[in-house]
């Protein structure tokens, strides 16, 4: 498990930017940005559409499941508060749904040699502080996949 300790800087959670992103977050729901008018999905959350330049914004919930895109593995310490959790993964989320979004994080529950291109993920909660709260991955194992399958 990804363990940061105290020292470890947190997210801002309240620009109005991401606000939504981050209340979303602390629901254990993850919300995706789409612009308005053209419907693109844009990860990191901003404020104009990079697409149609458009500041209209709407918030789509995802159900959190996707595959890894890419990754790299941080073998030692950039700042005191990751020195309990080298060598972690960052890494890269295309969400299944979303448009494909892009989403930035970690995943949890494996070695990082056995990440790989297309690894099915779904999204966990760690629950870092009372207002903070961020979406990690775990893989999918084959009878999760088969479960969600036979639910829909």
């Amino acid at each position: 498990m990804l363990i940061f300790d105290e020292q470890m800087a947190r997210p801002r959670v309240d620009d109005p930017d991401t606000l939504p992103f981050w209340e979303g977050c602390r629901e254990h729901r993850l919300v995706v940005q789409q612009c308005a008018r053209c419907g693109e999905y844009r990860f990191a959350p901003v404020p104009l559409c990079h697409c149609c330049q458009s500041w209209e914004t709407t918030w789509v919930e995802s159900a959190g499941r996707g595959r890894v895109y890419t990754w790299t593995v941080t073998p030692r310490a950039i700042q005191a508060g990751t020195a309990s959790a080298v060598p972690y993964n960052t890494t890269v989320i295309e969400l299944d749904d979303c448009g494909g979004a892009l989403i930035t994080s970690n995943v949890l529950d494996i070695d990082n040699d056995q990440l790989r291109p297309g690894l099915p993920v779904e999204v966990v909660w760690d629950d870092v502080s009372d207002d903070v709260t961020v979406p990690r991955f775990r893989p999918v194992s084959y009878s999760d996949r088969e479960k969600a399958n036979d639910e829909h």
